[in-house]
């Protein structure tokens, strides 16, 4: 009997790091899931791309790890049983090669909703033998957003990318904006996914506030001629821009959840700010 209860007691304790499985991370947005769910003694690379703090909030944490550019050879070579890579494996003959050596591969779902960001999570968290890891990032998450839906925010808010970019229904950015109870004004209007904001409906209907980040992919002369249009620049002039961290805004994961505070703590500035006056 004592032993029937020590062999029960012994498979409910968490694996040991040496039963983990070893990962390869090839992706700046898997990246992130791996440096905060993995056991630091499990993670054998993260890709170069999360090594810089421009694209990455975790930059600092990935250069403790060797970086890879995400080719076969180096990750044959580094021998891990695990590699997390993004959708674009799925166009390569990356993976099978890579299973032909004993390797496993998983594609990182790119989510668009909270449902999906924690499927993901889990995904991911099982899949590197930290589910307890996985589960109390949730929580944490689960609890920011029920705080953040108890104050209602009712502006239209517009994502506005200097080359005229935007995103409606179906998307992370109208998530996020669902989630600090602003109307995202391109998904108002009907448009589904990403796509161009033209200039004439911005003129004929402004939103109450735009929302912009600093991701180095919108950086460039040629690529800003839309935001810098005259009458775009009259517009954004007269409105409130809100302002979201790059580098936690393009992976659709859970610090999402720190581009929607950060989004509410600047709203609710606006809105202190206007009953403030005379």
């Amino acid at each position: 009997m004592r032993r029937a209860l020590f062999l029960v007691l012994l498979a409910s304790l968490p694996a040991a790091a040496s039963d983990l499985p070893r990962v390869v991370s090839t992706n700046v947005c898997a990246d992130q899931l791996a440096l905060r769910l993995a056991a630091p003694t499990q993670l054998l690379s993260v890709s170069a791309q999360s090594q810089d703090a421009r694209l990455s909030s975790m930059s600092e944490l990935a250069r403790r790890f060797p970086a890879n550019h995400a080719s076969a050879e180096e990750i044959i070579a580094l021998h891990p049983d695990l590699v997390l890579a993004s959708r674009r494996w799925l166009a390569h003959n990356r993976a099978e090669l890579l299973r032909r050596h004993g390797i496993e591969v998983l594609v990182v779902p790119f989510p668009t909703s909270w449902a999906e960001i924690f499927a993901s999570t889990r995904l991911v968290a099982a899949s590197l033998g930290r589910e307890a890891e996985g589960e109390a990032l949730l929580a944490d998450v689960q609890a920011r957003l029920r705080h953040l839906k108890a104050h209602p925010r009712p502006f239209r808010a517009l994502y506005l990318r200097p080359n005229g970019g935007s995103a409606g229904r179906h998307t992370y950015v109208d998530t996020v904006f669902q989630s600090v109870g602003l109307t995202n004004h391109q998904a108002e209007l009907g448009r589904v996914g990403w796509g161009r904001f033209d200039l004439e409906t911005l003129v004929v209907s402004p939103p109450d506030l735009f929302v912009s980040t600093d991701m180095p992919i919108d950086q460039g002369y040629a690529k800003s001629a839309y935001a810098r249009h005259p009458r775009v620049q009259q517009l954004i002039a007269a409105r409130p821009v809100l302002r979201v961290a790059g580098n936690r805004w393009g992976c659709s994961d859970w610090q999402l959840i720190d581009s929607a505070e950060q989004l509410a703590a600047q709203v609710d500035g606006l809105t202190l700010a206007e009953q403030g006056r005379p």
